[in-house]
């Protein structure tokens, strides 16, 4: 299962959301059959991620230090198998572009922290946090077991 975490500049939500995952991934031993990643509809290739967005992450031991951001690109519309984007707005743009409405799952809102302090970044984190448990347990985990 590939999955692509979506927002806008691919500097704080989604690089966060997918460094956070990939710590899910690890604990549950699915590294073998999910891959992630993460870009932006927005995004200037090549930025680091936001100081507070790597500060929030590490926090919990997940380092996303080393993020560079990428713009999403026609050819990812075919390459994932999942779109989790963070708000209706992302979803609505990636259907637009020619992503099979199927494949975009729409988490409940995660607002931008962009330019916020870090208390912004950690209430950020703790949603994406508590949006990925539901995604993995609605979404992938029920994938996976299908086959």
């Amino acid at each position: 299962m590939k999955i692509l975490f979506v927002c806008t500049g691919n500097t704080c939500r989604s690089p966060m959301a997918e460094g956070l995952f990939r710590r899910i991934v690890s604990q549950r031993e699915a590294a073998e059959t999910i891959q992630c990643a993460s870009a932006g509809l927005s995004a200037v290739a090549g930025e680091p991620p936001a100081e507070n967005a790597v500060l929030a992450c590490r926090e919990l031991d997940v380092d996303i230090s080393s993020h560079r951001a990428r713009r999403l690109t026609s050819d990812d519309l075919d390459q994932w198998d999942v779109f989790f984007v963070m708000t209706n707005t992302h979803g609505y743009i990636l259907e637009q572009a020619g992503a099979l409405p199927q494949k975009i799952y729409v988490p409940r809102q995660i607002p931008d922290p962009f330019g916020g302090s870090l208390a912004v970044y950690q209430a950020c984190r703790d949603q994406l946090c508590a949006q990925l448990e539901i995604f993995w347990n609605t979404a992938v985990a029920p994938a996976l077991e299908r086959g």
